[in-house]
């Protein structure tokens, strides 16, 4: 019996437009009236997170809300977080000044909901609007004091593939970096992924994996989809992700998350 349905956000149940179609949010209310638990799990830290989810009107749908590719945990309704698995500010500095000559444009979400960037290029203008964030120009060395849960680059597209390989050529056991978007290179500490803070909801709710359903697209969520009994990547996913799926729903801008649960869970 799935006790509890996770999903990704972008390029999942959330479009190439920035939008979610209202069959998505109406099939969450379904299997939620039947009692089963919802977690939206994101790349995006929890701050960044929840103003988007009253847009797409899923703000009264989710029960947990993970960010930061399952730094953060946020049971909804009792207000608690849980934050893991961060990378030291020093580290985060000798990090940018590892990529930065490779093109990377760092950038340090922060708390007042804004994406601080090292500098403004036309991939950083249009990955804001894409995800729907407002950015200032800062010194991103500076402004990282503390120890934070990743560090996110953005890219020109033409140039992930040598990115991916600078990344190989330098492997270092202290992080681990992967794309998750065709313009984002994360670093994260090497044991932090989205299954983590599934692993903490599952703790929380008393379930075990084979209670649980994932839904995902790309390379940040293999690790929560090869953890759960039920993992659905989609069909506009990457190979990597759709290796270790245990189902291909059909694309996000053919609603496959809201057809395959249809079919398969609420059937």
């Amino acid at each position: 019996m799935i006790r509890l349905i996770a999903s990704d956000l972008d390029g999942t149940i959330i479009d190439g437009n920035g939008h979610c179609d209202p069959s998505v949010v109406q099939t969450i209310q379904k299997f939620r009236e039947k009692g089963i638990r919802f977690a939206v799990c994101s790349g995006r830290p929890i701050s960044s997170v929840l103003p988007l989810l009253e847009g797409w009107n899923l703000d009264e749908c989710c029960d947990y809300i993970v960010g930061s590719n399952g730094g953060e945990i946020l049971n909804v309704e009792t207000n608690k977080k849980v934050v893991s698995y961060t990378l030291d500010a020093d580290l985060l500095k000798e990090i940018i000044d590892l990529y930065e000559p490779q093109g990377c444009v760092a950038t340090y979400y922060g708390e007042d909901g804004l994406l601080y960037v090292q500098k403004e290029t036309p991939q950083v203008i249009s990955m804001c609007k894409r995800i729907q964030m407002d950015y200032v120009v800062a010194d991103i060395k500076e402004l990282t004091k503390t120890p934070q849960i990743k560090e996110m680059f953005v890219i020109d597209p033409s140039d992930m593939e040598k990115i991916e390989t600078f990344y190989q050529q330098h492997l270092d056991d202290r992080y681990i970096g992967f794309k998750t978007a065709y313009d984002l290179f994360e670093i994260n500490h090497p044991l932090l992924a989205k299954d983590v803070g599934i692993r903490i909801i599952a703790t929380q709710m008393g379930i075990t994996k084979d209670e649980i359903m994932a839904f995902g697209d790309t390379t940040n969520d293999v690790e929560m989809l090869s953890y759960v009994k039920y993992g659905i990547a989609m069909k506009n996913g990457t190979d990597d992700a759709k290796s270790v799926a245990y189902a291909i729903a059909e694309s996000v801008d053919d609603c496959g998350f809201m057809k395959y649960i249809e079919e398969n869970v609420l059937s």
